[in-house]
């Protein structure tokens, strides 16, 4: 559509991009003819070519046919005897027989030659597109658990910086007794656990923060909840999870829960934290399981 009102005046719209190209096309052809008039150039050709060139280039294919015609009619008149653009010399009427082939040579060769730089463009632009679309596709794959479809560790340490500076709980649990669950449902039970608990887990923390840790433990990092929001949270989760059904069988789930909040500053900070929720959890599984353990942050603990 031509590279001014594409790229440099932002036109949107093919039509009025094709319109204000050739409103422009014609002003400057008007104005090399001028030119090479008042100046008296005694063969003009070569302006007029030059500008078939640059017009078509910055301007696209139709566009470039209005300074072709102009060097076709302008022709005409300045070889043409008396300026009549019929009576010619010999000499004079060669000369225009060669502007006329040159310049519809000139102007089909770099017409052709923009048309397919403009269409290699918006392909090279479409694999590009694409290839962003795969990379962000590939990006979310590798910070996805397949399973859960939770964020995963890999996820956890790249959001980690978010975190700083701000009030942050953190949460680890895992789920009770779950080689039993698979010894006595199948893997496949296990693995709708797994899911029904990341499901419900993105539902009440929603879905931001939400990482499964490893294995069948899950943890939950949140700066935007307040404290008490965030314990109302915990025991949301340790109630909505006790039932999960797999093939019409009920599945009792519990969850040993850890938490932990406060201020970190740095990343040695999170890791404590997250460090020190998991502890807490393995206190409520030496406690007898299926409850929640919460404790302020504290570097020296």
């Amino acid at each position: 559509m031509g590279f001014l009102t594409t790229n440099i005046f932002r036109i949107k719209g093919k039509t009025l991009q094709i319109l204000v190209n050739c409103l422009l096309s014609a002003l400057v052809s008007a104005c090399l003819i001028l030119i090479v008039l008042f100046a008296g150039i005694p063969n003009p050709n070569l302006i007029l070519m030059t500008g078939i060139v640059v017009i078509t280039v910055l301007l696209g294919f139709l566009p470039g046919l209005i300074p072709s015609i102009s060097l076709i009619v302008y022709s005409f008149w300045f070889f043409s005897t008396n300026n009549d653009f019929a009576t010619f010399t010999p000499t004079n009427g060669t000369k225009v027989v060669v502007t006329i082939v040159t310049g519809i040579l000139c102007y089909g060769f770099v017409g052709v030659i923009n048309y397919l730089y403009a269409k290699n463009t918006t392909k090279l632009m479409d694999s590009n597109r694409t290839l962003v679309d795969a990379n962000q596709e590939l990006k979310r794959i590798s910070e996805t658990d397949a399973l859960t479809h939770a964020k995963n560790r890999y996820s956890l340490r790249h959001d980690f910086p978010s975190y700083l500076g701000k009030d942050t709980q953190i949460l680890v649990f895992d789920v009770d007794n779950f080689k039993s669950i698979n010894d006595t449902y199948g893997h496949q039970a296990g693995d709708t656990v797994l899911s029904e608990v990341s499901r419900l887990t993105k539902e009440i923390f929603e879905e931001e923060g939400v990482y499964r840790y490893g294995g069948d433990e899950f943890a939950v990092v949140k700066s935007t909840f307040t404290l008490s929001e965030f314990k109302e949270s915990v025991a949301r989760l340790s109630d909505s999870v006790h039932e999960v059904e797999f093939e019409g069988k009920r599945i009792d789930v519990r969850l040993s829960v850890g938490y932990t909040y406060g201020v970190p500053e740095e990343l040695e900070d999170l890791r404590g934290m997250l460090r020190y929720a998991d502890q807490l959890m393995y206190e409520v599984k030496s406690g007898g399981k299926n409850g929640a353990l919460g404790r302020p942050y504290s570097k020296n603990v």
